[in-house]
């Protein structure tokens, strides 16, 4: 079994763009119900609308923005609902991938325990959350491209976009980073020792703890007001710290 995360394939100019404008969503440049101008994010990244658009169609497609017409598109709102469906789909999908599982030979074993003991620093650590996400969700795509079953992988991946947006509440305290690193080290060694449903149970209660923290995240927001300072659709800012050459066609 070859361990490579660089195996993706390589991506489109809209399919950069959209990976672009969702890491601004995820990093709060835009909030919910803000409008993504099209015309701005072209001569953020130098390109045509048509890219643009298109990288527009792709987040729609996974929930992250709604196109509306004679409206543009508007980052989607965060709900309770929404969360509980997610988390519900990823906590039944993510354990029948686990439990379909051979056993992990030693590289990718090594490389697992590896990430896992990134994820044991950072939790111990400070303001960590992003570097802390950015790994789980590496651990979690890795286990789905060598759960040997192609299918239900594409199906994880096309969910990761929702996810993550959710897993970035479900992770958003310190505690919760020192719980969730408890757990993929309880995921690892049971992996480790051959004992396939503990690794699954593990997973289980990962997912269903960063789904607690979420609706506990979210339940103040939806009465809360946003602050009248605030601009929308600040995409400017995020000109300055992803510079467009980045972007290749």
């Amino acid at each position: 079994m070859s361990v490579s995360e660089g195996a993706a394939k390589l991506m489109t100019l809209p399919e950069q763009i959209a990976e672009r404008i969702f890491a601004a969503v995820v990093n709060g440049e835009y909030a919910p119900g803000d409008r993504i101008r099209e015309e701005m994010l072209a001569e953020q990244f130098d390109v045509s609308r048509g890219p643009v658009r298109e990288a527009l169609r792709i987040l729609e497609k996974d929930s992250v923005v709604r196109i509306l017409p004679n409206r543009g598109a508007h980052v989607t709102q965060l709900s309770v609902k929404e969360v509980s469906d997610i988390f519900e789909i990823r906590r039944q999908l993510v354990s029948a991938m686990v439990r379909g599982m051979a056993s992990p030979d030693d590289r990718l074993m090594a490389w697992i325990d590896g990430k896992v003991g990134e994820l044991e620093v950072l939790a111990r650590t400070p303001d960590t959350g992003d570097d802390y996400l950015s790994i789980s969700y590496r651990l979690s795509r890795m286990l789905a491209e060598n759960s040997g079953n192609e299918r239900l992988a594409e199906i994880l991946t096309s969910l990761a976009r929702q996810t993550r947006r959710y897993s970035k509440l479900g992770l958003a305290t310190a505690t919760r980073r020192r719980e969730s690193a408890r757990l993929w080290r309880a995921t690892a060694d049971a992996m480790k020792a051959g004992d396939i449903d503990r690794a699954a149970a593990a997973i289980e209660q990962m997912i269903d703890a960063s789904e607690r923290e979420a609706v506990r995240q979210l339940q103040p927001r939806r009465t809360a007001s946003r602050p009248s300072t605030r601009t929308t659709g600040s995409a400017a800012s995020a000109a300055n710290d992803h510079p467009t050459q980045d972007i290749h066609p």
